[in-house]
């Protein structure tokens, strides 16, 4: 068989140049300049959402009628206008107003009724990771690059953060205990191997963590992972799944150092992945990793399905012939060298190239 099977690729790399892409949800105003260093924190682009209108109804508001509402205006059309601003009024002994319900604009003025504009909330894009800016279109993307290590993972909760990397638990197969959490990990992002049960989870909550990155999670866990207001990112899948050796390995090498977690979720036609950045200094050459690499021999590779669900091997050889399996499968296959656990014969369909 030719080398020229195209298995998915996950890149789990000491050292390469990230490569990522920044994007407001729609046009705006990009803050940061050509080559500018940026940290996680900084603003690099930001923009307005589109405001919404209401109807404030003056004769209600004042107690009066809607005859005399329009003379206890004390704002014209065009103003604008803070929360808390008196629009209308006082009126009365009471000194009933009509105020602003927030920060806007009088549009326009109908009878006893104004038409309020309400400003629309900003939106601010962080870099999230420090980075130089390497292009911009000015408006909306702003496309950054740092030499880093890089851990891609299979589902993330959607939320993006930055914070020193720290270690939970025994080892990439530990079940992570609420026991093992205490106020030294406040802010941290913390690496760890399982978990089953919500309630390590909701005690990072109030450590404040900046994220959890494990093997696995139950998939009971879902609904609580996906309100967690920290990133959850998981690198095996759901179930009761150690952490592949490979990435446990680079993650707790660079205990200690800052990293990005950015548990958004996987897209296919960008090959963008769930994934950890730990910025490093770029001490070597380094390259951008390939998204698309050819199976053949000598390939590192991860093992998708049981019995060998995350073991982590190369490739020794890639028969021709298709092998059959005790399960009645006939399936192309390769001969990967699992560390422990010497040769094994994979189908290629559950192999993932790991980078």
């Amino acid at each position: 068989m030719k080398a020229s099977y195209l298995p998915p690729v996950s890149h789990v790399v000491p050292l390469t140049i990230v490569r990522r892409d920044r994007t407001l949800p729609f046009p705006g105003t990009v803050t940061a300049r050509l080559n500018e260093r940026v940290q996680a924190v900084d603003v690099i682009a930001e923009a307005e959402t589109a405001p919404r209108h209401i109807f404030l109804d003056l004769a209600r508001g004042l107690g009066v009628s809607a005859k005399e509402a329009p003379g206890f205006l004390v704002r014209q059309k065009g103003d604008r206008v803070e929360m808390g601003d008196t629009i209308a009024g006082p009126v009365g002994v009471a000194r009933r107003t009509v105020r602003a319900p927030s920060d806007g604009r009088i549009v326009a003025l109908e009878g006893s009724r104004v038409l309020f504009e309400v400003r629309g909330e900003p939106i601010v894009l962080r870099a999230g990771m420090p980075a130089i800016v390497v292009s911009s279109d000015g408006v909306q993307t702003v496309t950054l690059e740092a030499p880093a290590g890089l851990v891609q993972g299979i589902w993330g909760n959607g939320r993006q953060d930055f914070g020193v990397l720290r270690t939970l638990g025994g080892g990439p197969a530990a079940r992570i205990q609420t026991d093992m959490l205490d106020i030294n990990l406040r802010g941290a992002v913390l690496v760890g191997g399982m978990c089953d049960q919500p309630a390590p989870l909701h005690q990072a909550t109030e450590l404040n963590v900046r994220g959890v990155v494990l093997g696995s999670i139950t998939s009971d866990l879902i609904p609580a992972a996906l309100r967690l207001p920290y990133p959850l990112m998981i690198t095996e899948g759901f179930g009761s799944l150690p952490m592949n050796s490979a990435a446990y390995a680079l993650l707790t090498g660079n205990v200690g150092r800052e990293a990005a977690v950015d548990a958004r979720p996987g897209d296919r036609y960008s090959y963008q992945r769930p994934e950890v950045i730990i910025p490093l200094p770029a001490a070597k050459q380094a390259d951008v990793p390939d998204d698309v690499i050819p199976l053949a021999k000598g390939v590192r590779v991860r093992v998708l399905r049981a019995p060998f669900h995350g073991a982590v091997g190369f490739v020794r050889d890639l028969p021709q012939k298709a092998a059959d399996f005790p399960s009645g499968l006939l399936a192309r296959s390769a001969t990967i060298e699992i560390e422990g656990l010497g040769n094994r014969l994979i189908p290629l369909a559950n192999l993932e190239v790991i980078q």
